[in-house]
């Protein structure tokens, strides 16, 4: 999975694109970027802080993780799939 993956992933289930910040950063919004290092990064971005950051070694990985995280998070939030269409 890449970026643009992630991206209509993302909308299929229903998170509003301003919650996602893919390939790049944005306040209060989850991030997915490659650092600088080259190890891609996965964060909530609030108030200049890293919250909850998790590092792989792939875009594949991270999008990957990302997009299970907030999957998770759609079906506690009572999401139908149906719903999502």
């Amino acid at each position: 999975m890449n970026i643009e993956e992630l991206e209509s992933a993302v909308a299929a289930i229903g998170i509003p694109a301003r919650m996602v910040a893919a390939g790049g950063h944005a306040q209060f919004s989850w991030s997915v970027e490659q650092a600088e290092d080259g190890a891609w990064e996965v964060y909530w971005l609030e108030r200049g802080d890293k919250n909850d950051l998790e590092r792989f070694a792939d875009e594949n990985q991270a999008c990957t993780y990302l997009l299970g995280r907030l999957t998770y998070s759609q079906i506690l939030a009572g999401l139908k799939w149906s719903d999502a269409q």
